[in-house]
């Protein structure tokens, strides 16, 4: 047993346990089978002794680290933030540490930076959360072949092991959903230009239009702040272009957008619908609430560390199936109230909607 001021010992830890050096090697590193009983008195001895496993001399035994870096954009964003509590919490269960570096803007040399700085502080394996094309993933891939990696933001197609969700059915889902309650005159907050990954969400709203013979009535770009949906909002109420929804590429933005309808008198749903995107904590409690695409990153985040984990313990590249996003309908989504007067084409789609409703509530 420890005494005075000195550092407990995987020894020590045993003794007090009442088990073998082996068994508290199992449950402090989370591998093998040991009964529940004997680990949680192994876990009670390691809380008494204060004991803290030395990963260094573990990862030179294994010739490993035991640490993996997380490459991601702004972590003050939902999306990374709520990654990376799935990523830490996978990844200390499995006896790793984790490394974040802030990828600093768009691109392949952004990602390039952020991932050569993980490299260099020697990580088994890389995640990276950032907005790539097919090409610069796969280029990313090449130029850092001997860190096995994972990336979270790229085209399902893209020629890399990837943890993804399915961008573009959550937002076929939204602007479905617009169509069903009425919505012809629809107008969009899309995602940055630069965002290659995210504008799966844009084609997504304008490919269900489309089948239905329509398209976006107007179109404003955000960088995901609140902010920059404010600004968008007050442009799109400027052009004179008139609109009875909005799709808004994430909830933070969907906050900006409205904050500007509100001071502008619009009512909402009234007026204009409001849909977001990810489903944010504070989106049940925004006024009205909002409907929004809700998009479960801490499981993402958890099934990206296990793909990868696999990688480093030599299994081939896997293919993990797209996660589905799911709809969330709140108050922020109405049947439209029709100000202008419908064209012929809007007011025949309208009539067509209200048969088909009848014919199927007959049946």
């Amino acid at each position: 047993m420890r005494t005075g001021s000195k550092t407990a010992t995987l020894a020590d830890v045993a003794q007090l346990a009442g088990v073998s050096q082996q068994t508290v090697s199992r449950v402090v590193n989370t591998q093998g089978q040991v009964s529940a009983r004997t680990r949680a008195r192994v876990m009670d001895a390691v809380g008494q002794l204060n004991y803290v496993p030395n990963r260094l001399a573990q990862g030179l035994a294994r010739q490993r680290s035991q640490s993996i870096g997380f490459a991601t954009n702004d972590i003050s964003l939902h999306a990374p933030s709520q990654l990376t509590s799935g990523i830490e919490r996978a990844a200390r269960e499995s006896g790793y540490s984790l490394i974040v570096s802030i990828v600093p803007g768009y691109g392949l040399a952004s990602v390039t930076q952020a991932v050569r700085a993980l490299k260099g502080r020697q990580v088994d394996g890389v995640l990276i959360n950032a907005s790539l094309s097919s090409k610069d993933a796969a280029e990313i891939s090449r130029r850092f072949a001997d860190v096995p990696s994972v990336f979270l933001d790229v085209p399902p197609d893209a020629p890399v092991n990837a943890a993804l969700l399915d961008q573009y059915h959550g937002a076929a889902l939204a602007a479905q959903h617009l169509l069903n309650l009425g919505h012809t005159r629809i107008a969009c907050v899309h995602a940055p230009q630069n965002a290659v990954a995210e504008h799966s969400r844009q084609q997504g709203w304008m490919d269900v239009l489309q089948r239905q013979g329509l398209t976006l009535v107007a179109q404003q770009e955000g960088d995901w702040s609140p902010a920059s949906g404010y600004g968008a909002a007050v442009a799109l109420l400027a052009s004179g272009v008139a609109f009875t929804a909005i799709l808004v590429g994430n909830d933070q933005m969907a906050v900006g957008v409205l904050r500007a309808l509100w001071e502008r008198g619009l009512s909402v749903p009234r007026d204009i619908s409001v849909i977001g995107y990810d489903d944010t904590a504070e989106s049940a409690l925004l006024i009205p609430p909002l409907t929004t695409v809700r998009q479960d990153f801490p499981t993402l985040g958890q099934k990206a560390f296990h793909h990868l984990k696999a990688l480093l313990d030599g299994a081939g590249s896997t293919h993990v199936p797209l996660t589905l996003p799911e709809l969330v309908v709140r108050a922020s989504s109405a049947a439209p109230r029709l100000a202008q007067p419908p064209t012929w084409k809007e007011a025949l789609w309208v009539v067509e909607r209200q048969l088909q409703r009848l014919e199927s509530e007959n049946n």
